[in-house]
């Protein structure tokens, strides 16, 4: 019995020293990787942290730009790409009917000088007084960015009604 009891004694030191030995042999190599891991895995968190606060600066910008109400559709519609003289033209047409003015013509020339892009129009209208108001408010209201540079009004009566000939220089701004 005594025996076996050394004996056994003995087994479970050899079993103690062969589990040490397998820790020295096989767990210590791991650790260097484990220790590339960790770092590896901090410089990712640093990347991430700084990502975060990208990501947070851009959506703080993204707000303030649509709290301010602006949008690159709105834009382009009030200052369009190109001078778009087909679509100026119609628009003034509509806008001298929607006020009940009389179009009667419209030139275009460039800007001397101006490297804004900007196209001047020069437009005359016939129609009252409250009309050349009413027309100037739809300039005003109007989608795309116009500019009244000068007005001149000349007052006339046709059948005892107070009738103006008006003649504007409109800037129109494209890109």
């Amino acid at each position: 019995m005594k025996k076996s009891s050394t004996f056994l004694n003995l087994l479970s030191v050899l079993l103690l020293a062969a589990a040490v030995v397998a820790v020295i042999f096989f767990v210590n190599p791991m650790q260097s990787e484990v220790d590339d891991m960790k770092l590896q895995l901090d410089e990712k968190e640093a990347e991430l942290a700084d990502l975060t606060s990208q990501v947070a600066a851009l959506e703080a910008m993204r707000e303030e730009l649509g709290s301010s109400g602006v949008s690159e559709e709105k834009l382009l519609l009030q200052v369009p790409e190109g001078v778009d003289q087909d679509q100026l033209i119609a628009d003034m047409a509509d806008l001298a009917s929607e006020a009940g003015v009389d179009l009667h013509g419209m030139s275009f020339s460039a800007i001397e000088g101006d490297q804004t892009g900007a196209i001047a129009i020069s437009a005359s209208f016939d129609g009252n007084y409250q009309d050349l108001i009413g027309f100037l408010e739809s300039i005003e209201k109007n989608g795309r960015k116009l500019r009244v540079r000068s007005i001149n009004v000349q007052l006339f009566e046709e059948s005892s009604v107070a009738r103006a000939n008006f003649s504007l220089l409109i800037e129109a701004y494209y890109q």
